[in-house]
């Protein structure tokens, strides 16, 4: 089920921006209890044992509420008990009244590489060899998440990151990132930090390095700067 997957925004133990892929047809969603667990578990007690079970039968995916004390909301919508709710791609799922938050996520549905914006927050899906890749960047909060993993960026990688999701799908010449990530330098007879090219690769080298996989999405654009795809 590697087209199909949760984006948690809310709910213990799951951090932030964790990606969770369906393990099969039937989900079930809820909370452990005597040995019992369901597929994905939660910790808050206003999540019922078996609170809810996503299904995929053919093409369409479903959320059922299995009767919870505090019920299933999708795109703010009650969907009641025992009843069920086909799902798209991008719905937002709320439980127990907020306490737990996703987006459904379904790539058949989706162009590949489509960007998903949440809020302030970029996540980009890709197939690749490798597997699936995604990069979420929350800017408010300077922090970096590849595949749902936080990713220590600090300093003039994490700078340089955030100007180019600043200007996702826009070149940034070399002259930006100079004054941009480099503003403490002595400035030239150019009006720019003395700086040279090698030091802005060098720098994008090792941001790409950080980001695994992910560091696909900063191009080099020959001659002119860099740019993070956005589509």
């Amino acid at each position: 089920m590697h087209n199909i997957f949760l984006y948690i925004i809310q709910g213990e133990p799951y951090n932030y921006a964790t990606v969770i892929y369906l393990p099969g047809h039937r989900t079930l969603i809820g909370r452990s209890w005597n040995g019992h667990q369901p597929d994905i578990s939660f910790n808050s007690l206003l999540i019922s044992r078996k609170h809810a079970e996503i299904v995929l039968e053919k093409d369409r995916c479903y959320i059922k509420d299995l009767a919870s004390k505090h019920g299933t909301h999708v795109n703010g919508r009650d969907i009641g008990q025992n009843q069920a709710c086909p799902l798209s791609h991008g719905d937002k799922i709320d439980l127990a009244r907020g306490e737990v938050k996703f987006i459904f996520n379904n790539l058949l549905e989706a162009d590949a590489g489509e960007t998903v914006e949440l809020g302030e927050a970029l996540l980009r899906q890709r197939h690749s060899g490798s597997g699936t890749d995604s990069l979420c960047i929350v800017p408010e909060r300077r922090e970096v998440f590849v595949n749902g993993q936080p990713v220590n960026l600090s300093g003039k990688d994490l700078d340089l990151l955030l100007l180019l999701y600043d200007n996702r799908g826009k070149a940034v010449n070399y002259d930006e990132i100079k004054r941009k990530i480099w503003p403490e330098r002595q400035i030239d007879i150019t009006n720019t930090p003395d700086v040279g090219n090698d030091e802005i690769t060098a720098l994008v080298y090792r941001l790409r390095k950080r980001l695994g996989n992910s560091g696909q999405y900063i191009v080099s654009i020959p001659r002119y700067g860099y740019m993070l795809e956005s589509k």
